[in-house]
């Protein structure tokens, strides 16, 4: 791999990891096309991945050093914002743990039977997820996840396990179906995927059997995520405002399409 194609890479984790298109099913596609064997580049996939997570822990810093520190604060000492802060931080882990338990579970058996039809497919699901949520879960008017609403986030995270299933389509949709404000889905969605892709990135790391890095290489990939992911961040935020996310259902059904016409 060449810097020119970890830069290409990188543009495409940073953009398809929140833009709701699924970024381990544009990965595939684009290393499919480059004649990339994706067993070779773990350790570069691990990277633009981080590369993405410190994307949404720089742009929802507030939120997520306020919910960290509030944990471990002493309710004495904490006050409503703290309470809230507290609140949100447990309810992400809650909507962490039915995914970490799937992927323990799938890992190896989504390995067995990955194909690139299966990404197509796996996109019209995509596609399916997001126009219901727009056309059947607006109009919510809560402004702050509960319990339930935790579980069932979590559960559509369980979803985007599928390459071709994005994870901040299917938790956003998760929350709007669930009642909740635009702005207020879309925020609980992101901060839901801090643990979880930490989480995974460090048992990628953890379960790496080669280590071998150019680090320059690594640092044009995970650079350009980091950059391309806050912007992306940025425009899905905007996106789900105005009722948008129809336009990526739209594409991810284009796209579904023709990787099946192209595969089967």
């Amino acid at each position: 791999m060449d810097y020119f194609v970890a830069l290409v890479l990188g543009i495409v984790q940073g953009l398809t990891e929140w833009l709701p298109v699924s970024s381990s099913g544009h990965l595939v596609i684009v290393q499919e096309l480059l004649g990339l064997d994706p067993d070779e580049n773990l350790l570069f996939d691990l990277v633009v991945h981080l590369g993405t997570v410190l994307a949404v822990c720089a742009y929802f810093r507030k939120e997520i050093w306020g919910s960290a520190r509030a944990l471990v604060t002493p309710k004495a000492r904490r006050d409503g914002r703290d309470e809230a802060l507290r609140t949100m931080g447990l309810l992400a882990l809650v909507a962490t743990a039915p995914v970490a338990v799937a992927g323990l579970v799938l890992t190896d058996y989504m390995d067995e039977i990955f194909t690139l039809s299966l990404v197509g497919a796996a996109l019209l699901v995509n596609s399916v997820i997001l126009l219901a949520a727009e056309r059947l879960g607006t109009g919510g008017a809560k402004k702050a996840a509960g319990l339930k609403d935790a579980v069932a986030v979590g559960l559509f995270q369980v979803v985007s396990i599928l390459p071709g299933v994005s994870r901040s389509g299917s938790t956003i949709s998760g929350g709007l179906f669930r009642g909740l404000e635009r702005e207020a889905a879309a925020t609980f969605a992101f901060i839901v995927s801090v643990p979880t892709l930490l989480g995974a990135t460090a048992y990628g790391f953890a379960t790496l059997d080669n280590y071998d890095v150019d680090a320059v290489q690594m640092l044009v990939g995970g650079g350009a995520a980091f950059l391309v992911g806050i912007v992306s961040i940025d425009y899905l935020l905007k996106a789900v405002r105005r009722g948008r996310l129809w336009v990526f259902a739209v594409y991810c059904a284009a796209l579904g399409v023709a990787v099946l016409a192209l595969t089967l």
